[in-house]
């Protein structure tokens, strides 16, 4: 999203104001941390109080308790100390909680939001959502927003021992501090708005390195790694000048202000070294009022200033979460939804239309049924609605009108947890975990034991092939099992479809990457699978539902043709047509 949309939306969401809230849950931490941060901000105007308390008793040549001073300054010492180290401790484990706190939030909101999400969003951008601003809302609380508010006590007390030292001397301190301020604000806009195309440039880097990385093997396979390296230099290139520019600004900004504060002090030591001279303030009190005055108020109103920039970079890292955090799921329970219970299988569609984008139908009327146990092919051209069909039996999306039902009960009338739990599925794209084999066989039931494990896999036909790896089950296959074959890849995701032991069981495509040899391997396994369980399977290629107990035809959206193998070659309709070009193309191999 652009920088304007995020302002906008940070106007929408007022994320301050929502942050407040957001901090409830850790109120006592947030306590603590603020009767620190003051404590320690008024421990810090000591040091230039005894200073000028020593320079003044030598100016009037009163003499020096030296051990009562040692004692001060190490007390003061160990005081400061142990408020650093208790401000530290609080302030790490208030930012580390609500970090994890809001990190695991936007992870189960995401994961449970509907494809759509994934589909219109970039992958990269969402890592960084996740990652990167929940880690730039951290930073605001522990850092920015707690040096606000020791600043800002700490000001509040240098002004009022400086009014009491000399009114006009405090006034001559504070008369550059409107040029001052102009000066920062001058570069505000400039620094944030680079801030902003920074952020951006960056987003753009991650999303194009997870979607080059995902996608390596496309890149080695045309030959495109160095078309691949250019690009991605061309965008860390343009990252780079930005941020050269905005050091730039940056030192722009700070040369003035040094000028500046420089000024400042000359005034200070032109008025107040004439009333020293005067006799009308000590030396020792000159030394204070210089050092609180350039301490104490220029650096205050400077990280302020400063911190203007991180608050607003994190006002739209906070619009960004707040907005995922309120992106609507509209797959939710009803409010009356009980568990499901143990599936038979009976499924039906009634009278079911869909539409990703209003006005847009892909299932336009769908009437169909499962009895329990049967196996139901899905047959027609790409874009038909065969995956449409199962990700409504899945309830990854609900039918625009009409209901599908599971045991007569209407899936958006019961508990989509429980009724996940009864459902396999073997996807054409298998996605398998950077972890071991044992692990991502079972991922299908938590609870499995490693022989039930190793049980599934013989049956996938897959067993022998992880014994022949160096650490057999313990092995790691690599992100997105990189080092198995794409067969391999698929007969472990059947081993875990296996192992899950489904009452529901939808194959998308499970066997179109197998070479034929390994098919015919796999059938009698698919087969064990498919047996007592309602089973879906879309399929290209038709060899492999020629048993199915009814073959469903869809046609745009339109169930065309139903029956059985046997029925449809008879009707010599679509499926006729195409069971007999792939029979001759077979044939012609």
């Amino acid at each position: 999203m652009d920088q304007t949309a995020d302002y906008a939306a940070a106007r929408e969401y007022k994320p301050l104001k929502r942050l407040v809230q957001e901090l409830k849950p850790f109120r006592g931490l947030v306590a603590i941390c603020a009767v620190l941060t003051i404590s320690q901000s008024a421990f810090g105007l000591l040091p230039p109080i005894i200073l000028g308390d020593i320079v003044n008793k030598l100016q009037k040549g009163e003499p020096i308790n030296t051990i009562f001073y040692l004692l001060y300054i190490a007390g003061f010492a160990i005081a400061q100390g142990l408020l650093g180290y208790g401000l530290a401790v609080s302030m790490a484990t208030l930012g580390q909680r609500f970090l994890i706190a809001l990190r695991d939030r936007m992870l189960w909101h995401m994961q449970r939001l509907p494809l759509t999400y994934f589909e219109k969003n970039q992958t990269g951008k969402l890592v960084s959502n996740v990652v990167n601003d929940a880690a730039t809302v951290q930073g605001l609380i522990t850092a920015n927003l707690t040096q606000m508010m020791g600043d800002f006590v700490q000001l509040v007390l240098v002004l009022f021992i400086l009014l009491r030292i000399n009114p006009i001397l405090t006034a001559m301190s504070l008369i550059i501090t409107p040029l001052y301020i102009w000066n920062f604000r001058s570069f505000y806009k400039p620094l944030q708005r680079t801030s902003d195309e920074i952020r951006v440039k960056r987003d753009v880097m991650y999303g194009q390195m997870q979607e080059k990385l995902a996608g390596i093997q496309t890149v080695k396979g045309f030959g495109q790694e160095r078309y691949e390296a250019r690009s991605f230099m061309s965008t860390t290139r343009e990252l780079m000048g930005l941020n050269v520019y905005q050091g730039g600004l940056g030192g722009k900004l700070w040369t003035i202000a040094d000028a500046m504060c420089g000024l400042a002090t000359g005034l200070v030591l032109w008025y107040g070294g004439t009333l020293a001279m005067e006799g009308k303030i000590g030396a020792g009190t000159l030394v204070l009022f210089l050092s609180l005055s350039v301490g104490y108020i220029y650096g205050p109103v400077v990280r302020f200033l400063v911190v203007l920039d991180p608050i607003a970079r994190a006002q739209a890292a906070l619009a960004r979460i707040f907005r995922t955090l309120d992106t609507p799921n509209p797959i939710v329970d009803d409010e009356n939804a009980e568990p499901m219970h143990e599936i038979k299988g009976l499924v039906k569609f009634e009278n079911v239309w869909f539409e990703y984008e209003p006005g847009q139908p892909v299932l336009k009327g769908i009437e169909m049924e499962a009895k329990p146990g049967q196996t139901v092919a899905l047959v027609g051209f790409s874009g038909s609605g065969k995956t449409t069909i199962t990700t409504l039996l899945l309830r990854n999306y609900d039918p625009t009108s009409g209901r599908v039902t599971v045991d007569g009960i209407d899936l958006r009338h019961t508990q989509l947890d429980s009724y996940r739990r009864q459902v396999g599925v073997v996807a054409q794209e298998s996605i398998l975990f950077n972890t071991t084999i044992r692990d991502n066989i079972r991922y299908g039931r938590e609870d499995a034991t490693d022989a039930e494990i190793e049980a599934a896999a013989e049956a996938a036909c897959i067993h022998e092939a992880i014994m022949e790896l160096p650490a057999g089950y313990e092995t790691k296959i690599g992100e997105d099992g990189i080092k198995l074959s794409v067969g391999e890849k698929q007969r472990m995701a059947i081993a875990r479809a296996l192992l899950a032991d489904p009452k529901i069981l939808i194959l998308d495509e499970a066997t179109s990457s197998l070479d034929s040899a390994t098919e015919a391997l796999l059938q009698s396994a698919l087969d064990n699978l498919m047996r007592g369980r309602t089973s879906f399977v879309v399929a290209h290629r038709l060899s492999t539902i020629v048993k199915a107990d009814q073959i469903i035809v869809l046609e745009a959206g339109v169930v065309t043709e139903q029956g059985t193998h046997a029925q449809l070659l008879q009707f010599n309709g679509l499926y006729a047509r195409l069971y007999n070009e792939q029979f001759r193309v077979a044939l012609q191999a």
